[in-house]
């Protein structure tokens, strides 16, 4: 074990970088003796958390000690299991354990431990609620171990699908399975949702961690629908009763459900100081989750990947023209978002504590590819920004976590191989058509990050968790689980590689994403009317001001530029508009404008929410009804931002 003052750092560092980021499975009290503390969950807190630590202890060998922690602690909790004396600390340290394990893509063990741990939550029935009502210290803490279990589960979880025995003996299926919430079982009611001390707003509605995993389950919902589009002939996403219409039923209806304090417009990241930030990491990194997963689960189920891999399996089915324009737009704006977060991210000097958020990105990346060869050169060079701008990221993110290094590399490699395959295919054709072609295997690697579902082998990628550390300091020893002889198909799936499915990039994206599009924000606040001649009365909207503004500023005293940090969505305007336009729109915000960048390839025009009739007559807001009068959705509505 490590001295003392290590391991109190190690906890410090934990609850800086991991409490709530995504796992809740202590409070402060809990940790405050490390002597007190069972030796699998000191030990587990090391194999997670030692990596973000500085002390001196660990210095140069960090790598090295994290392993061997890992190993400790696997150790320990299986001889508890063998001695029958688990504990709840055994099952936090399952949790623990599964999420390093998934760090360094281990994803056998990961499954493993996950499945070992609701073993042990079904069978001591702590997904029952059995304190209705009690906020005692032993119930809430039942509760944020089932609930923690419960998001590890959903985005790291193993994607099992229902075997079809009934229908024909002699020919069983697997088939997909979605949630049916006409089969509710009324008796029995889940834990409730931890009691979360609201960080940012005071309101009786569930704190941000509760929404975070109340969206993985949306997200598990997303892995089953990916997965039935690449081994079933499923329906057609524009079918009424598709996946892809359920699942974009569910994102609505959770849309509307999410309080406005906790939405973009309202939490104001990018107006925020860097020291509020860090002091508040455990309302900013579950709300970072939501916007990033929000975007993600659009992108995903309209990637062209996607869209164009199911049909290919059926020749006779085709895709409209009116989908693939409306999936594309789609596909565009969610990634785009997702290429301001990041940059908002490094202005901000905020570094995620979620491996997930390189998924996202890299699924971002993916999509940007097809974008890169779009017919004009506009869309195409605002594409390889946002492509760089991931790449960048995601290297960034390597340095600390092995599973984000190989999610680097393969979209390097996926990448090259789409360029070279560019090159080839078009030499001889007009120049007018442009195709990219997508080295299969890689693309599903990279959408399916715990290659279950798939692909059954065990891993061999060059990075993989067995082979190579983050840093290329060394092999990395993790325990080993499956003897070779499990899997003898191995040799039979090695060209499945090889394969290329070519996409022809015939839409033209009809600008950067603009709000004038519509999009999946709250509805425009109607402001007042606005005068031919641009005088208006602002003394309304100074009453009204939103205190945030006044947040603009450091501890030193000294103005924030956010020029480069603030999403463009809300104040830009476009080259048509006119002066006097222009100084209306100001006058309707409720906050200082935006001065938008040059080269920003994000840049979104805003939307007026008083419609100019002309004649100087203005009409009537007919989204008002719906509008929350207390938010600050003030003039402009937001496109696609939840």
């Amino acid at each position: 074990m490590p001295p003392k003052d290590a391991i109190l750092e190690v906890i410090e560092v934990y609850f800086q970088s991991c409490h709530m980021q995504p796992l809740w499975l202590f409070d402060r009290i809990d940790l405050a003796n490390p002597e007190e503390c069972s030796e699998e969950v000191i030990l587990s807190l090391l194999a997670l958390s030692l990596r973000y630590s500085t002390h001196a202890y660990f210095e140069g060998r960090s790598e090295k000690l994290t392993r061997k922690y890992t190993q400790l602690a696997h150790e320990h909790i299986m001889f508890r299991i063998a001695r029958g004396n688990v504990k709840l600390s055994t099952i936090q340290s399952l949790c623990m354990l599964a999420l390093a394990n998934f760090l360094t893509k281990d994803m056998h063990l990961t499954s493993l431990y996950l499945g070992i741990a609701t073993t042990f939550v079904q069978s001591t029935s702590l997904d029952i609620e059995a304190y209705r009502g009690e906020r005692s210290t032993s119930a809430e803490c039942r509760r944020r171990v089932f609930w923690s279990l419960y998001f590890l589960t959903q985005i790291y979880g193993h994607q099992s699908p229902m075997l079809n025995f009934l229908k024909d003996i002699d020919h069983p299926k697997y088939v997909g399975s979605r949630m049916n919430p006409q089969k509710e079982l009324l008796d029995l009611l889940p834990p409730s949702t931890p009691q979360e001390a609201m960080q940012i707003n005071e309101s009786p509605n569930a704190g941000i961690w509760a929404y975070m995993v109340q969206l993985s389950t949306l997200w598990r919902e997303v892995r089953t629908y990916m997965m039935q589009c690449a081994h079933s002939h499923s329906e057609p996403p524009w079918s009424v009763n598709s996946g892809y219409a359920v699942i974009g039923a569910h994102l609505m209806d959770l849309e509307t459900k999410l309080p406005t304090f906790h939405r973009y417009d309202s939490a104001r990241f990018a107006d925020r100081s860097r020291e509020e930030l860090q002091r508040n990491r455990t309302y900013w990194s579950p709300w970072l989750y939501l916007q990033f997963t929000y975007h993600s689960i659009h992108a995903m189920l309209n990637h062209p990947f996607i869209n164009s891999f199911s049909p290919r399996r059926s020749a006779h089915l085709g895709v409209p023209n009116t989908f693939w324009k409306t999936s594309s737009e789609q596909a565009l704006i969610h990634t785009t978002w997702i290429v301001r977060f990041i940059d908002m991210l490094s202005g901000k000097a905020y570094r995620v504590s979620d491996p997930f958020i390189g998924h996202c990105v890299a699924l971002a990346g993916t999509i940007q590819i097809y974008f890169c060869g779009a017919p004009t050169r506009r869309a195409r060079d605002a594409a390889q920004v946002k492509l760089a701008t991931c790449l960048r990221f995601l290297a960034e993110m390597a340095q600390l976590w092995p599973a984000c290094q190989i999610m680097h590399e393969k979209l390097q490699a996926l990448i090259q191989s789409a360029v070279t395959s560019a090159r080839s295919n078009n030499e001889d054709r007009e120049p007018t058509r442009r195709t990219v072609s997508i080295n299969t295997s890689l693309m599903w690697e990279l959408l399916d990050y715990t290659d279950v579902g798939r692909n059954h082998r065990p891993t061999t990628h060059p990075l993989s968790s067995s082979s190579t550390s983050a840093s290329g300091s060394g092999s990395v020893s993790s325990p080993k689980l499956f003897h070779p002889s499990l899997f003898p198909n191995t040799g039979a799936t090695t060209n499945q590689g090889h394969t290329v499915l070519e996409t022809q990039i015939f839409h033209v994206p009809a600008g950067e994403p603009d709000t004038s599009d519509g999009g999946q924000a709250m509805p425009p606040y109607a402001g007042h009317a606005i005068d031919d001649d641009g005088d208006d009365n602002t003394e309304d909207d100074e009453d009204r001001s939103d205190p945030i503004q006044n947040r603009h500023q450091d501890h030193d005293g000294a103005v924030e530029d956010d020029t480069a940090l603030t999403p463009m969505a809300t104040n830009t305007y476009t080259p048509s508009s006119s002066a006097a336009t222009a100084a209306a729109q100001r006058a309707q915000m409720q906050y200082p404008p935006l001065v938008e960048l040059a080269n920003s390839p994000w840049a979104f025009s805003g939307n007026l929410s008083v419609l100019d009739g002309g004649g100087g007559t203005s009409s009537r807001d007919p989204f008002l009804q719906f509008q929350d009068i207390g938010s600050p959705f003030l003039g402009l509505w937001e496109v696609g931002s939840l």
